[in-house]
């Protein structure tokens, strides 16, 4: 026995209808009788009526009720449709586990109702009673009144065959009448371009058999049950495919690539830009990309009658309040790719938490994207969109004001980084953290500072461009220089020299010949790095020029260093000499203690190669006299030339023991730019003790290390010092392997030294191999490139030539 309610409820009329009724205050209507039969199991001519049983093993796929209303209101089907193949594979699976409500979300123009009708398409004959098609018009101008759900309502029951019928008018009754009439029924209903996930949730049947497809800009991912698919732009392979489908063969497939680069790959704007095509017969593919290529006219070329990217993102844009209006605008002046909040609040000039929340928010009506935790993004073209507003609503003093905020705030961050990562003190390093101090926190550790660079290269590189433009002078110099410091976190070589150029052609529109020096320095120090040393040594004489022009003397001395080194890395040991020479007269005068520390530890080098090594004894002890307390980075230095130095003396087993001390400090301590070089001097003492094996395991690490950090010379040297280990173990085609591209590499650098040991190396494998033509040959070319370097290993390969 059913109480009234709840009949009422079953039969989606009023209680107050059935008490009425029941009551005889009324009489029923023809609809509400039939609906109480329904709701009771009832035949319409009444229980005792002859009529034909239902069948009891119908098939699942027959209509339920054959004489009710059968709606077929899908629109056509595109008739192109491309790479979405998994997402419909994911929708058909889940529908056929089960899944009943289907949420398809994402940016203006992705293509979401042409996916949803697409899927209504191939999944309609799993719904026989009928599939239904609505536009809930939930995108709206900020003016337009709230979209009418009485009227959906009403639309809906009519499309379910209650024409002529009297419906009522408290909306809850309505709603209770929809759930009623749409029981049992096997459809399909598509609700499209919904408002909210709150405007899909009150449209759903109340019964498990009919399935929905929703289509909405929002984020309805917290529809219950729902089989949530966040639909994103085509990759551009599958955008190619559309266009090449759309124009057929009247535009190539690099031409494709282009246009659909151009368009961002969004499906909206790959049609827009396809009918274009399509209504020009006179164009060429090329005269399209023309057109496209001017992103002040971009998406006036993506509008076709008012209905292009431009109005659908406007639709998204104008229902934002003000707040929003300025985060989404100022989104676009963000240098590179994508921000973090606190970028963001820089820009936005709002609390950073209120900044977040707001981000948050406009990913949830996809106008931002936020590829990974915390950091947002526009989408290509809704960049364009968005600089066009931010150019046409805030004057251009306010962009660059704001952009020098975010400036700013990567110049606080920058120092701080670099200060971390930087194996020793510099002076510019700190005088720009002083310069550039926000009181915001820094970094607790290198790998905290070298995240931190790395999530923001992009955006610090295209911020110096962008600050220049701007005439932001000072800053961008900073930035640039900077950037600089982590020339050592990844191998661009290009893009630091890149950014160096743009420091130098600062520097001198500022007419401050302390900033070109410090840039000269900083370039010749670039190309050390890439082993380009012959330009490092003219960058590097430039700077010291200028530094002595200054009177900036321990700035002069470390320039000076940096060129003894340049000399070094290419076997010009005599030179290298001379140049520390006459950077260790300036350090002295300038009394700059942490200079005359570098110069005389980098003096050490050359005195080994040369065989001096009681000189190179008495550099060490002068030096470690100078060290300062807590210097670890040049203590450990010191220490490791120790170790060599024992070993040129003959004593491979105590510079093992000395070197393997160094190792373990080196990694304690963090110091991952000295790892290299003296896991290369413990490979080398084991190589000489017989022990090649782990001689090659350490130096195959030193080189997997310097090839990573982008190291020439550290891998040179780890090559022939792997040659030779290889050479101990008595594998000798790994060893030539290694000698080989050793000597390619040394010869294409210009070093001389490791050139003659590679040689040295290969000779070596020859003679292993009974080939005494090819052991002489080698070690002629050994001998030679040792007589130029200056150094022993000259006459013991000419005793064995003989």
């Amino acid at each position: 026995m059913l109480t009234q309610e709840e009949l009422a409820s079953r039969a989606g009329v009023a209680a107050r209808t059935i008490r009425d009724l029941e009551s005889g205050r009324s009489r029923p209507q023809a609809r509400t009788l039939r609906l109480l039969l329904d709701a009771l199991g009832l035949d319409v001519a009444g229980p005792d009526a002859a009529g034909p049983e239902p069948e009891e093993d119908a098939p699942r796929g027959a209509p339920l009720a054959p004489d009710r209303t059968v709606p077929r209101e899908l629109p056509r089907a595109p008739t192109v449709f491309v790479g979405r193949d998994e997402v419909v594979d994911g929708v058909v699976a889940a529908v056929e586990s089960g899944s009943l409500l289907v949420a398809l979300h994402g940016m203006a123009g992705v293509g979401k109702t042409s996916a949803a009708v697409w899927l209504a398409h191939r999944l309609a004959p799993r719904f026989p009673d009928g599939q239904i098609f609505v536009d809930l018009h939930g995108v709206r101008k900020a003016d337009d009144p709230q979209p009418d759900p009485r009227g959906v309502l009403t639309r809906l029951l009519r499309s379910l065959g209650t024409d002529g019928q009297e419906l009522p008018a408290d909306l809850d009754e309505l709603r209770a009448r929809y759930r009623s009439v749409a029981a049992g029924r096997r459809m399909l209903l598509v609700l499209d371009n919904a408002k909210d996930a709150d405007q899909v949730e009150a449209l759903l049947p109340g019964t498990p058999s009919s399935l929905v497809l929703s289509t909405s800009r929002r984020d309805l991912s917290r529809l219950a049950g729902a089989y949530s698919v966040p639909l994103g732009a085509l990759d551009l392979a599958e955008a190619v495919t559309m266009l090449r489908a759309e124009v057929g063969d009247r535009i190539t497939g690099q031409d494709a690539v282009a246009v659909a680069e151009r368009c961002g790959c969004l499906p909206l704007a790959l049609g827009l830009a396809a009918a274009r095509l399509r209504s020009r017969p006179q164009w060429t593919a090329k005269d399209l990309l023309a057109r496209l290529s001017d992103d002040d006219h971009l998406l006036s070329e993506l509008d076709l009658r008012h209905g292009g990217v431009a109005a659908a993102l406007n639709a998204s844009y104008t229902e934002l309040d003000g707040d929003h209006r300025r985060v989404f605008r100022r989104m676009s002046l963000v240098p590179g790719d994508d921000v973090d909040a606190l970028a963001a609040a820089a820009l936005s000039e709002l609390k950073q938490q209120r900044t977040t929340w707001i981000l948050e928010a406009l990913v949830d009506v996809h106008l931002v994207e936020s590829r990974s935790p915390g950091r947002y993004r526009l989408h290509d073209l809704v960049r364009v969109y968005a600089t066009q507003l931010a150019a046409a609503e805030e004057p251009e003093a306010d962009r660059d004001r704001v952009l020098a905020r975010l400036v700013d705030v990567y110049l606080h961050f920058a120092y701080r980084a670099a200060h971390q990562i930087s194996a020793t003190t510099v002076r510019v390093l700190t005088e720009g953290m002083a310069k550039y101090d926000l009181g915001l926190p820094g970094f607790v550790d290198k790998a905290a500072a070298l995240a931190w660079f790395r999530a923001e290269r992009a955006n610090l590189a295209a911020a110096v461009t962008a600050s220049w433009r701007s005439g932001n002078l000072e800053a961008a110099w900073h930035l640039a220089t900077a950037f600089g410091a982590f020339r050592l976190a990844d191998r661009d070589y290009e893009e630091y020299l890149r950014i160096n150029d743009a420091a130098l052609e600062i520097s001198r529109d500022l007419g401050n010949t302390a900033y070109e020096a410090v840039t000269l320095a900083d370039r010749g120090r670039h190309l050390l790095v890439e082993g380009r040393c012959g330009e490092a040594i003219t960058c590097l004489e430039q700077a010291v020029a200028r530094y002595r022009d200054l009177g900036d003397d321990a700035a002069a001395a470390m320039a000076l260093r940096t060129m003894g080194i340049a000399h070094r890395q290419s076997g010009r040991f005599a030179q290298a000499l001379d140049v520390y020479g006459a950077a260790l007269v300036v350090a002295d005068a300038a009394g700059e203690p942490l200079a005359r520390v570098v110069v005389r530890a980098n003096m050490v080098a050359p005195l080994l190669r040369l065989g001096r090594l009681a000189d190179a004894e008495r550099c060490l002890d002068e030096t470690e006299r100078l060290l300062e307390e807590g210097d670890e980075y040049n203590r450990l230095r010191i220490d490791s030339y120790r170790g060599t130095l024992a070993r040129e003396k003959g004593d491979a087993v105590g510079a093992s023991v000395v070197h393997s001390a160094c190792l373990d400090r080196c990694r304690q301590l963090g110091f991952r730019a000295g790892l290299g070089p003296v896991l290369v001097e413990l490979g080398t003492d084991l190589t000489l003790m017989g022990r090649g094996a782990e001689a090659a395991a350490y130096v195959a690490q030193a080189l997997e290390d310097a090839e990573e950090l982008g190291y020439p010379a550290l891998v040179r040297t780890a090559l022939v010092d792997l040659g030779r280990a290889r050479l101990v173990t008595g594998e000798l085609d790994e060893a030539a392997e290694h000698l080989e591209r050793a000597a390619v590499l040394a010869e294409s650098h210009e070093d001389g030294y490791e050139l003659a040991r590679a040689r040295h190396g290969l000779a070596d494998v020859w003679r292993a191999r009974g080939d005494t033509a090819q052991e002489r040959q080698h070690l002629r070319h050994a001998a030679e490139a040792y007589a130029a370097c200056g150094v022993p290993e000259a006459e013991e390969v000419e005793r064995r030539l003989g």
